[in-house]
């Protein structure tokens, strides 16, 4: 069985709705954010043995030739064996992907991380996944869409945004910050629209992805 998990439920929306229930393969959404998905992965863990862990998700770019939609294959994380029958899919790019503590917020914060650490993209969950699957001998493999490019700046705090602990959204937050700040506004309404377009292109390539993995 390959099990699909993802850390919020926003990143997971369309692929689950699109994909059809198989005996073979299962969605999990862990309902956390960064090393808070840990537990709730175990506890996944504990009751079922997937032969393939697929962690997906969205990703911040940190190199300047990352655009959003970009989908890419966290390479260092990837079982090599995996990566060996991913690497030649359409529409893929290949590439190391760091794990940080918190969003990355600022344009110049994601170029000054991608430049010292060698990454095209960044994270919160993937390092601490690939970590319990290590442990427990399962194949891993890393997949991610890219929701806000090197360039961007985030429009509003990320605890604002969403609460770090739950990993939900904080509308009444949210709201006083743009109300306070209405110049947030355009900037909040582009976030929204690549976090859709996001959704929309990580379902279709994970379409790709599950289907190369049970053919093989």
């Amino acid at each position: 069985m390959i099990a699909v998990v993802f850390a919020l439920e926003y990143e997971s929306a369309v692929y689950r709705a699109r994909s059809k229930p198989q005996l073979l393969v299962d969605s999990w959404v862990l309902g956390a954010m960064g090393v808070r998905c840990v537990p709730p992965f175990e506890a996944k863990l504990s009751r079922v043995s997937p032969d393939i862990v697929i962690s997906a998700g969205f990703a911040g770019g940190l190199t300047p030739a990352t655009r959003v939609g970009d989908l890419v294959i966290g390479q260092n994380y990837t079982d090599p064996g995996l990566l060996e029958k991913l690497g030649r899919l359409p529409g893929w790019r290949l590439g190391d992907l760091y794990t940080a503590d918190a969003i990355v917020e600022a344009s110049a914060d994601k170029l000054r991380l991608g430049a010292s650490t060698g990454a095209m993209i960044a994270d919160l969950e993937t390092a601490h996944l690939a970590e319990v699957c290590l442990k427990r001998g399962i194949p891993f493999v890393s997949v991610r869409c890219i929701s806000d490019a090197a360039d961007d700046d985030m429009p509003v705090p990320a605890d604002v945004l969403m609460n770090p602990v739950t990993g939900r959204p904080e509308p009444l937050a949210l709201f006083r910050h743009l109300v306070s700040k209405p110049s947030c506004v355009p900037a909040f309404n582009t976030l929204l629209r690549n976090a859709k377009a996001a959704q929309s292109n990580l379902a279709k390539g994970l379409d790709q992805v599950v289907s190369t993995l049970l053919r093989s």
